[in-house]
């Protein structure tokens, strides 16, 4: 069983998707559009966190770096009096000061009188492949500090900063350990602003082999990591309130400046501090190490810290996003679902990038966003090759029935040495001229019957009248009108079927409808028939062939003047809109069954019935409807058993036409022998 276009297409847009998403292979593509994200929303910094920057300023004037701890305890000392809520000393103390144990015991009772101290811990691997080092600040200060925290930063795949793990841990040999957290969070703990959706208990971190980053020696050493979370960032570097280092010590800053805020220590001076590649700096403009920090405090304290959707929702979300071009790629045509796919495109990036906005939920729709690219290359293999397999068994099904009518000759085509293209095109080619031979035929056809035909049965039926009656001579005359008339009607029906639209042209409705009941007036008057007209004032323009409207016109018209008793009524209206226009031929005849109805307009079918004309050949309604057809509209009948039919005719009107004269104008040349009644 073929599997249906649509649901190969979804099943392979969606295998596409899934994919590219569990691979990561375009996960690059989803670190850009964070980026853009990320530079398209700078917000304004919280003004509960400032910078104490190392800058060049701070350098130039105290000396190189690193600094001797006398100059930390005395920037302590005055950060004591301002009362901020938190310290945080972007610094690692792992090595005591030189020669002078006092100045490390001077520095540790400065951070334990200010009793908000965080210090940090650094985790790292000295070369590629060597064991982790965890470096914790000395043994007074470790006893000091109100907290400590993880100062080391994850760098994803194209080295640029953009996330951080709440907890983290070294683990031996791949045993479990317990977290340590971020120095973020321990800033935020320590001044009391952490939020209640992060736990202040460590979790016990067990080893995964994703999170192995080093190994030494014959014990495996692993950084093994927890909880992480992507950085929403305020702005690109300097966006947070900075005071030079200098400046403090000079007291150079106003009263209650640093009262109840986060004071972060740490340096910005270039060539000096670590630097940091992030989704709002560049690699010539890179962000200090503790602005990313100060970033992330600020994203933790307004709980806009980004999570990871979960990788099997993604998937599952990018397999049904990847399928949702279906919708219109069966209905529109080429340039328009191109158009619609790049704006679904755009779409779904802005709201991927919404929803990290809003719900701080980050989605990777990478996987979706290659499968949508991919959608309509799909689609239009999928169709062609639909397309070649029906054009392949229809081209040969018409073959068979073309040389069952011998028609058909062998081909002289190498299958070998012809591309399967190119096969077809000859077979095409091969048929259409057949078809071309068959149209040739049914015209000759048609002008036989016409003439060779026609001609005879006239002549005989002329023949017959001139010589003495006898008993056969009626019953000759009535099968001789029959086969003329069967005929004619077959004539004229293949007429309309092979009426070319392109020569068609402007005409009144109205004029036209007018002399259809001309032609009619003869025969309703034998039978005493009254005939109501109701037509408009102005002309009703249509654009299609006199000859085969009029004809069509005039067979309602006979048709409802045979059926109608003696004295009736029939009744023709016509009205328009701005857009169509709709005739109807009204009569008081038998009517036709419901079950019948169906049957009317059908080649050689007649509604069979108690008051059914016997001499009818079944293709006038036919012609009728094929006529209609031609011309863009439609032929419906009304009628319940023995109440009379209505026939009702609707075209499109020519909204091209204004007030132009009309061929065969009936009403301006034609004075008509009745008036509305006759």
């Amino acid at each position: 069983m073929q599997i249906n276009d649509r649901l190969f297409t979804a099943i392979a847009l969606a295998l596409i998707a899934c994919i590219f998403t569990v691979s990561e292979v375009l996960v690059r593509f989803d670190y850009f559009y964070y980026d853009l994200g990320q530079r398209l929303s700078f917000k304004s910094a919280p003004s509960n966190i400032v910078i104490v920057a190392v800058d060049d300023a701070s350098i130039n004037a105290i000396g190189s770096w690193p600094w001797s701890k006398q100059f930390h305890t005395e920037l302590i000392n005055h950060l004591i009096n301002q009362k901020p809520k938190a310290i945080g000393l972007g610094v690692v103390f792992s090595e005591p000061e030189r020669d002078a144990k006092e100045v490390d015991y001077a520095f540790a009772q400065a951070i334990k009188r200010a009793g908000n101290v965080v210090l940090p811990v650094l985790l790292e691997a000295p070369y590629v492949g060597g064991a982790i080092k965890q470096s914790l600040p000395i043994l007074p200060l470790a006893t000091a500090v109100a907290g400590l925290g993880r100062l080391n930063v994850s760098l994803d795949a194209d080295g640029v900063a953009r996330s951080l793990y709440l907890w983290e841990g070294v683990s031996a040999a791949d045993l479990s350990t317990v977290g340590l957290p971020h120095f973020s969070q321990s800033v935020l703990q320590v001044a009391h602003l952490l939020p209640a959706y992060i736990s202040t208990t460590p979790p016990v971190i067990h080893p995964s082999k994703l999170s192995a980053l080093g190994y030494g020696g014959d014990v495996a050493q692993r950084l093994i990591s927890y909880a992480p979370r992507k950085v929403d960032f305020f702005g690109p570097p300097g966006h947070f309130n900075q005071i030079s280092y200098l400046d403090v010590l000079a007291n150079k800053y106003s009263s209650g400046f640093f009262k109840d805020k986060i004071v972060l220590i740490g340096v910005t001076a270039l060539g000096v501090g670590d630097v940091l590649s992030t989704p709002t700096s560049s690699y010539s403009q890179p962000m200090p190490s503790i602005e990313f920090h100060a970033n992330a405090i600020a994203a933790m304290q307004g709980s806009t810290l980004v999570v990871d959707a979960p990788s099997w929702s993604v998937s599952l979300l990018c397999a049904l996003l990847a399928m949702l071009p279906l919708l219109w790629l069966p209905k529109l045509p080429t340039l328009k679902s191109v158009a619609l796919i790049a704006i679904y495109f755009s779409t779904i990036i802005l709201a991927s990038l919404s929803i990290m906005h809003w719900w701080s939920v980050w989605i990777p729709t990478s996987g979706a966003l290659a499968a949508i690219l991919l959608a309509y290359p799909v689609w239009s293999w999928r169709k062609l090759n639909s397309a070649q397999l029906s054009l392949d068994k229809e081209l040969q099904r018409l073959r068979d029935e073309l040389a069952a009518l011998g028609m058909v000759t062998e081909d002289s085509l190498e299958e070998t040495t012809v591309d399967p293209l190119q096969s077809r095109i000859l077979k095409v080619n091969l048929t259409a001229q057949h078809l071309r031979n068959l149209h040739k035929s049914r015209n000759d056809t048609l002008a036989f019957i016409s003439h060779d035909i026609r001609a005879p049965l006239g002549a005989a039926m002329m023949l017959l009248d001139k010589f003495e009656a006898n008993k056969y001579s009626q019953r000759m005359s009535k099968m001789l009108i029959r086969a003329h008339s069967m005929a004619e009607g077959f004539l004229q029906a293949s007429r309309a079927e092979m009426a070319n639209v392109n020569r068609f042209h402007e005409l009144d409705m109205i004029s036209l409808t007018q002399q259809a009941i001309d032609d009619v007036y003869e025969i309703s008057m034998a039978k005493k028939l009254k005939l109501h007209k109701d037509f408009p004032d102005e002309c009703v323009w249509v654009r299609g062939d006199f000859g085969l409207l009029l004809r069509a016109v005039s067979n309602l018209l006979l048709n409802a003047v045979k059926y109608s008793p003696e004295s009736g009524v029939i009744s023709v209206i016509l009205k328009s809109n701005e857009q169509s226009i709709e005739l109807k031929v009204i009569d008081q005849g038998p009517g036709i069954p419901s079950k019948k109805i169906a049957k009317v307009f059908k080649r050689f079918s007649r509604a069979e019935g108690e008051h059914q004309a016997q001499e009818g050949s079944g293709l006038g309604l036919y012609f009728v409807s094929v006529t209609v057809k031609k011309h863009r509209g439609s032929v419906t009948v009304h009628s319940e058993d023995g109440r009379g039919a209505t026939f009702i005719v609707s075209l499109p009107l020519e909204r091209r036409k204004n007030n132009r004269p009309v061929e065969h104008e009936r009403r301006k040349h034609h004075v008509s022998p009745f008036n509305d009644t006759i």
